[in-house]
């Protein structure tokens, strides 16, 4: 086990945050009731949890899809189609809280490693329309690809600044 992994301390916060980031805020009444649950036909899931049979499918492809959620598929012998029975699959919970938060690390550092790379190099709509880095604003002759308007340049240090805060709270909350 890496020290990520040894060091990320899951809560239920945490843990709720993870699983609306990589699957939606909606699965969570799905995943609630799936719980403690095995092998429950996604009929009855939509019945219990008052969702259409559409919208649950929707999401418990979703859930699979991150390794979420297990299903096995029988074939109904009276009426001849299959249907899923579907199991939620907990320890997965860890792993994906871990592969989210490295890749927000990840992007972190390369957004910051680019600003760095840039800086003092941006150009800002007066509008908020665009932020582009030099090259993209000498080609459009320092206009806004938007509004028309002039570009500023931007002072980008407290991006910078901010862009290390949130990797440290990251680094310290790993």
């Amino acid at each position: 086990m890496d020290t990520m992994a040894k060091k990320i301390r899951l809560t239920n916060k945490l843990i709720q945050e993870t699983l609306i980031e990589a699957v939606g805020e909606d699965s969570l009444v799905i995943i609630e009731f799936l719980k403690n649950r095995k092998n429950i036909s996604e009929f009855i899931i939509g019945e219990k949890t008052n969702i259409e049979i559409h919208q649950v499918r929707n999401i418990l492809y979703r859930l699979h899809n991150q390794n979420l959620a297990n299903y096995k598929r029988k074939k109904d012998s009276k009426k001849g189609y299959y249907i899923s029975y579907w199991t939620f699959n907990k320890k997965r919970i860890k792993d994906l809280v871990i592969e989210i938060h490295r890749e927000k690390l990840l992007r972190l550092q390369e957004r910051l490693n680019k600003e760095e790379k840039n800086k003092g190099c941006f150009f800002l709509c007066s509008n908020a329309c665009a932020r582009l880095d030099f090259d993209q604003s000498s080609e459009l002759s320092f206009r806004c690809p938007e509004c028309g308007s002039l570009l500023q340049q931007q002072d980008n240090e407290r991006t910078i600044e901010h862009l290390r805060q949130k990797i440290k709270e990251l680094e310290i909350y790993s």
